[in-house]
């Protein structure tokens, strides 16, 4: 089991991508950064008292496999604590604008196909 302190910065970045890619993949983005920004001044009260009461709860989820002593790592320090809130909110929001901007491109490029060579040719004039 790995300790919660200390975690290198290497091994933090690659934890907030896979947490913010989850989240996005999920459809919980816009929710999340509601959520961590609401609860990013109180951070670190908040990931001490949740080890502290959640404790065996984390022992039985990474005993089934589930490594939640990861995640957790994130925010034990109080020096990191809260700039990790701050690049995860930083990077849930640009996998949303880069989401959102392929799905309006699918979307234009879906549009296209479906005018006729007189569309386009409309487009290609103005």
């Amino acid at each position: 089991m790995e300790s919660l302190a200390g975690l290198p910065p290497e091994k933090e970045k690659e934890i907030i991508e896979k947490l913010a890619r989850r989240i996005v993949g999920s459809g919980l983005g816009t929710m999340a950064v509601m959520i961590l920004q609401s609860i990013g001044p109180l951070s670190f009260a908040g990931t001490q008292v949740g080890l502290v009461v959640g404790s065996p709860m984390l022992m039985t989820l990474d005993l089934l496999g589930v490594k939640v002593y990861e995640y957790a790592g994130l925010f034990a320090e109080s020096t990191r604590s809260r700039e990790n809130v701050e690049r995860l909110i930083h990077r849930i929001e640009e996998l949303m604008k880069a989401e959102e901007e392929a799905q309006k491109k699918a979307r234009d490029a879906e549009r296209n196909e479906r005018r006729g060579w007189l569309g386009r040719l409309r487009d290609f004039l103005t």
